[in-house]
């Protein structure tokens, strides 16, 4: 899953776009569907149904025949903040109040199951501090609290409490936050991430980055799992070659932006081509494993990264003026540079002809929304509406060049 955050920059040059300190707007993408959160905390979503994870208690795609204003906003009974998946069934939305309300057809990484489609009847997560951010796959999640706190359930050699003990599987899901023991970082977190089944990630206050997991790429270069026998304090930093801003994970792989606007990447999955080194690997190599990200160096994008976002085995970056490229794997056009470009191993020199300065992006493993001043413009895989067109018929299902999107940040405009 990709959140898209409102950011505030400072300092910014004549050529860069200044990003708001409040979108109207934000985009999330996940596998086959997409949601918006209003700076009035309103939610809507569309595209798969699938598990009822678009919070409308249906089972059918919505956006394959209809508007996705049509359906009204996604009733959860206080404004959202953010969305999250955190297993392939679950969506879990924080709310004003810090707490976290999670609906679809798994709870807890499988340890409770459930059929709650409708959110306001699934269950809140509560903790004595604000949840602020949630990551996790099937075996496991985890939540950020207030304070940089991170706590995680469910498989025990993916929590990174150095005990592999499995935990979760005998609370109320409702008060698991408040039974679980702090992970040890070794430092206040602000940003964490999780690259579906392997492995989660933080990023501490102090611009180092800690990952533990199954993953035998987790960027320390040794080749070894972190957290069944030692924790993520214990692991120590992975080695970067600079202070980490921000960190963004997609299927199997994250990559960090560093102070100086340079790009690091590692992880599983390095031939599909997501991490920007070139087509130097194996299909079963990974980067991490024998190597660093300190010693790759940076993914040679050729100038300076404003963000960085990723979603399955894509990653974009947006540069100065607002401008989008996009590298990685994905079906014919899922890029945004046509129909016969479907994998780049490297940061291409063109830009994505979007039709203006992109404010935000939404990256998910079949298609990609930007934000844009005169609304949204998506292209990918549209098999199930996901790209808010208000139907996946006629042909192409493949939409390989950013076109408008008919859904409005305001449905009553």
């Amino acid at each position: 899953m990709v959140f898209v955050a409102a950011l505030a920059l400072v300092g910014c040059s004549d050529d860069e776009v200044p990003y708001p300190t409040e979108l109207e707007l934000e985009l999330v993408g996940f596998d086959y569907s997409t949601c918006s959160i209003r700076s009035d905390g309103e939610l809507r979503c569309w595209g798969n149904g699938y598990k009822g994870v678009l919070g409308y208690g249906e089972l059918e795609p919505i956006g394959d025949d209809e508007d996705p204003c049509d359906m009204g906003p996604v009733d959860i009974g206080a404004p959202v903040r953010a969305l999250y998946s955190i297993s392939h069934g679950e969506r879990c939305a924080i709310l004003d109040s810090g707490q976290a309300q999670c609906w679809g057809w798994s709870f807890s990484a499988g340890y409770q199951e459930g059929t709650d489609l409708l959110p306001r009847q699934g269950t809140t997560l509560t903790a004595e501090r604000d949840i602020l951010q949630l990551a996790g796959g099937n075996d496991h999640a985890c939540a950020l609290l207030a304070g940089g706190v991170v706590r995680c359930w469910g498989q025990g050699a993916l929590l990174g409490y150095g005990d592999g003990v499995d935990r979760g599987e005998r609370e109320v899901l409702s008060e698991v936050l408040t039974t679980l023991p702090d992970v040890e970082l070794g430092g206040p977190a602000i940003a964490l991430v999780a690259s579906d089944d392997y492995s989660t990630c933080a990023l501490l206050a102090a611009g180092g980055v800690r990952c533990w997991g199954i993953s035998r790429s987790l960027g320390y270069g040794t080749g070894e799992v972190i957290g069944d026998d030692e924790t993520p304090a214990q692991a120590g930093d992975v080695p970067l070659g600079g202070r980490a801003t921000s960190l963004v994970a997609g299927r199997g792989s994250q990559c960090a932006l560093l102070e100086d606007k340079t790009l690091r990447c590692w992880g599983q999955h390095a031939a599909y081509g997501g991490l920007g080194y070139g087509d130097i690997f194996t299909a079963i190599e990974g980067l991490g494993d024998d190597e660093t990200p300190m010693d790759m160096g940076p993914v040679p994008v050729g100038e300076p990264v404003e963000r960085v976002v990723m979603g399955g085995h894509k990653t974009c970056v947006l540069l100065a003026g607002g401008r989008l490229r996009c590298w990685g794997n994905g079906s014919p056009g899922e890029l945004g540079y046509g129909p016969t470009v479907s994998r780049l191993y490297t940061p291409p020199d063109e830009d994505i002809e979007v039709g203006g300065p992109v404010h935000s992006v939404a990256l998910s493993r079949t298609h990609t929304c930007a934000v844009l001043d005169e609304g949204i413009r998506c292209w990918g895989i549209n098999n199930y509406g996901q790209l808010g067109l208000g139907t996946s018929n006629p042909s192409p299902l493949f939409i390989a060049f950013p076109v408008d999107v008919p859904f409005r940040p305001s449905c009553e405009e």
